[in-house]
């Protein structure tokens, strides 16, 4: 099943809210292609909300290094929220969670933006 994109609007930042699973390659296209646009548009700082992701394999992971990375390129950043228990023991089984920004809740990493864009 291919994860679908809803793409909600804040204030610093946009959030994807993601629904399916992470297991191909080809299931996080449209995530990807997605944030290409933003980036273009000059939006670079994405919110990846996993809460309807219930698993995610290595090339999930590889998506969600491609777009952690293609913000990082322009100067933005990216957050992950609300992980499911099996993603956050894949993210730390992997060493990714001391990679990759994990906020507590979509609150916290909307307000994480709001004081980057402060500084």
């Amino acid at each position: 099943m291919r994860i679908s994109v809803k793409t909600i609007h804040h204030i610093n930042c946009n959030e994807l809210k993601l629904v399916g699973k992470g297991l191909t390659e080809a299931d996080f296209e449209d995530v990807e292609k997605q944030v290409e646009e933003l980036v273009e548009n000059n939006e670079v700082n994405v919110i990846l909300n996993l809460e309807e992701v219930n698993v995610i394999n290595s090339l999930g992971l590889k998506s969600l290094i491609k777009v952690f990375t293609t913000c990082r390129n322009h100067g933005g950043d990216m957050y992950i929220v609300n992980i499911s228990d099996k993603i956050s023991q894949v993210l730390l089984l992997t060493k990714l969670n001391t990679v990759l920004n994990i906020a507590t809740s979509l609150n916290d990493a909307i307000n994480q933006f709001a004081i980057e864009n402060e500084s």
